[in-house]
């Protein structure tokens, strides 16, 4: 079977060129560099040249905004992997692949991605494709790490997510997502049969690894909302710790309070703010810990499992993730029509080993 061809839209962007070199290190695809800016694209596709070859890398044009321009670039291709920070131009870019009858996958933050996917799941079907979207390791992991120790319990009762992340913003723009987050924080937890709104008061301490115990705070996560009913579980959620105390203290109250006159308002320079916070205060430990807490039963004995994934760099962390999943489609495990969320459709177990070969420390532990 020929190679497939994967054009990744931002490809030269902070985790788009570390997710050009996996996919490069850990599959036969050629891929295609795309963006705006062909100069950054040929400086990410010349680097890589020199540890793959030529045949294999090649670089186009392409605006997430411009829809002819897209369908042309994605001639020849068979998977759009969206690495631009781009989440407004999500129809577009998606009714390209479909008009080029492309895959797609991305790795957005933004909950209303996946609704407005949804829109198109009877012309995606039709056509055969499948649409992969929240990749990566935020979303794209808490689902899976749920998932995946379901088979450690005869009764599973409560899963809760924990992540860290610190490493330095090389390009402000990449956080407009979490900004917008912070203007209007969507935070819910899962407990009395529903997901419910969370307050201040629903915070958790995490024992994050090398980073230690911290409070994190609850975010909502689309792959989190199907996982009550289809594990059967009685409490569950997904948080994230802060930054640093300028980010923490400073920045995310400011954000809140502007979002309350205007979502959007300032978005820019507060994605400079939020930015120079994180990069002038960057902590000790560098890097991602994310962790599972799941409890339940085991043949009625009461079982505690812990999961741990920890990696020096935010950036590969994400791109590893993101390149595991693509594995799978490309093998064919999960390539098949419709709309899916990364965290909902991979396998498990075999994510976890596509990880741990790419350099994630996993750790499961019991008690």
């Amino acid at each position: 079977m020929a190679p497939k061809n994967i054009f990744i839209l931002g490809g030269y962007g902070g985790t788009g060129r570390v997710v050009c070199r996996r996919l490069l290190q850990h599959t036969d695809a050629h891929i295609v560099i795309g963006g705006r800016n062909l100069e950054k694209a040929e400086t990410v596709a010349v680097d890589l040249r020199q540890d793959f070859g030529p045949e294999r890398i090649r670089v186009a044009r392409a605006d997430a905004s411009d829809y002819d321009g897209l369908v042309e670039a994605l001639a020849g291709c068979d998977l759009l992997l969206v690495a631009s920070a781009t989440p407004q131009y999500v129809s577009t870019v998606a009714r390209a692949a479909l008009a080029a009858k492309c895959d797609y996958l991305d790795y957005h933050f933004n909950n209303e991605v996946p609704k407005n996917l949804e829109t198109m799941r009877h012309d995606i079907e039709a056509g055969g494709r499948c649409f992969i979207t929240q990749a990566g390791f935020h979303p794209g992991l808490p689902a899976a790490f749920a998932r995946h120790v379901a088979a450690y319990f005869t009764r599973y009762r409560e899963a809760y997510i924990g992540m860290i992340m610190n490493a330095p913003i090389e390009n402000p723009d990449s956080i407009y997502e979490l900004v917008d987050e912070l203007q209007r924080p969507t935070g819910e937890v899962y407990r009395e049969g529903k997901w419910k709104k969370s307050t201040w008061r629903d915070g958790h301490v995490f024992n994050l690894g090398r980073f230690g115990a911290r409070q994190c705070f609850p975010i909502k996560m689309a792959e989190m909302e199907q996982l009550p009913p289809m594990l059967g579980l009685e409490k569950a959620g997904a948080y994230i710790a802060g930054f640093n105390w300028f980010t923490d203290y400073l920045v995310f109250p400011l954000c809140l309070f502007i979002g309350r006159i205007k979502r959007g308002l300032f978005r820019r320079p507060l994605a400079h703010l939020l930015a120079w916070g994180i990069n002038r205060f960057p902590g000790k430990e560098t890097g991602v810990v994310f962790v599972l807490e799941a409890s339940g039963e085991k043949d009625g004995q009461r079982r505690q499992v812990r999961v741990e994934a920890d990696h020096a760099d935010a950036y590969d962390f994400t791109a590893i993730a993101v390149a595991a999943c693509v594995k799978q489609y490309l093998f064919g495990r999960i390539n098949k029509p419709g709309v899916w969320l990364m965290g909902q459709i991979v396998e498990p177990a075999q994510l976890f080993d596509d990880m741990k070969s790419m350099g994630v420390n996993i750790r499961v532990l019991t008690t």
